[in-house]
């Protein structure tokens, strides 16, 4: 199902009927194309769309969404499924957000001067751009990701009209102001040259350790390091 295709174009094993013709030329994505060398009749028992071009060149079967509008019929899509509707149904007005206008076979949308049926605003999802997702991060105090995404699909923050923010790299001030203590050098040389000269002490707890019988006792232990190798 294809909004952007003005002619039902499919490949030659699902026509019926197939006449060769010398049709014109019709431009797919990335400057590729491929001229129309026939047509057909294509149908699934219970809908039957006639004229249906055969290009060689295509690798996919497209239907028209506006050609099937001129069958009288009407579609209906969804997040899960693209839905055919009997001729003679009609879409309740109060229903209506925006309208796109049928322009040689195309609709068009016109986002300049968009008109909706109840006069307010409406707020469509849009993918943030790199620079736009470190700008918010910051507005909102260096919150993570996850958080900023929640807040705006949650409709949890006024002035947003972005949705789907995405960072490539971390924070370097999220990384700093998390780190609270300086990495320490690489200790290329041992000055350490008597046992017990240097030590490095511990002491962590209360932890719950298991004695030799078995039994959990509640600990505070001091862990001892001596600094010399010998």
């Amino acid at each position: 199902m294809d909004s952007g295709a003005s002619r039902h174009m499919t490949t030659l094993y699902l026509l019926n009927d197939v006449k060769s013709i010398r049709g014109g030329y019709v431009g797919f994505a990335e400057n590729q194309g491929g001229q129309i060398v026939g047509e057909g009749t294509l149908t699934n028992g219970k809908v039957t769309f006639e004229n249906v071009n055969y290009i060689a060149e295509l690798e996919d079967n497209l239907l028209s969404i506006s050609q099937i509008f001129d069958k009288q019929f009407s579609t209906h899509f969804t997040d899960r499924l693209c839905l055919i509707l009997k001729p003679g149904f009609k879409i309740p007005e109060e229903w209506i957000i925006m309208r796109a206008p049928r322009v040689n076979d195309l609709y068009v949308m016109n986002m300049s001067n968009a008109s909706t049926s109840s006069g307010s605003a409406q707020c469509f999802i849009s993918r943030a751009s790199e620079w736009e997702s470190v700008l918010w991060h910051q507005r909102m105090g260096h919150i993570i990701l996850r958080k900023i995404n929640h807040l705006v699909h949650k409709n949890l923050v006024e002035g947003v009209n972005l949705r789907n923010f995405q960072l490539r790299e971390e924070c370097l001030n999220c990384k700093k102001g998390k780190q609270t203590k300086k990495s320490h050098l690489r200790k290329l040389v041992n000055s350490i040259n008597l046992p017990f000269e240097h030590l490095h002490m511990d002491l962590f707890g209360p932890v719950n350790v298991r004695s030799i019988t078995g039994e959990i006792t509640v600990s505070w232990l001091l862990m001892i390091i001596q600094d010399f190798h010998g």
